[in-house]
């Protein structure tokens, strides 16, 4: 996973992968480099075919290691019931150092 982020950008990641990835790096207290990779849990092409529906009237619940996610048609995304909004993702990617190693830890 790469992103490209200038510090105090005011954008919500486009991408529905790249928003679950951040939120489980954030739930879990890691750099998302040092995170599990998705696509061991969940191909992430799932998740943009279903965010490229027409219909916004989905719902995708799936178990990455110990926590539950929940994904819905409207971009919300929840792990272990807590949801994490715009305002997240931005705190998220503006405490990423972006100079550090991208390797993901196997845990």
């Amino acid at each position: 996973m790469r992103l490209e982020h200038t510090a105090g950008e005011q954008t919500t990641p486009e991408s529905l992968s790249t928003r679950v990835c951040l939120a489980l790096a954030e739930v879990k207290g890691v750099h998302p480099w040092q995170s599990k990779p998705l696509y061991e849990t969940l191909d992430p092409g799932i998740l943009e075919a279903l965010d490229e529906q027409d219909n916004g009237d989905w719902r995708l619940e799936f178990e990455a290691g110990k926590h539950v996610v929940v994904v819905t048609g409207r971009g919300e995304v929840t792990v272990d019931g807590a949801r994490f909004s715009e305002r997240d993702y931005r705190e998220a990617l503006d405490e990423i150092d972006w100079d550090a190693p991208q390797k993901s830890k196997i845990s």
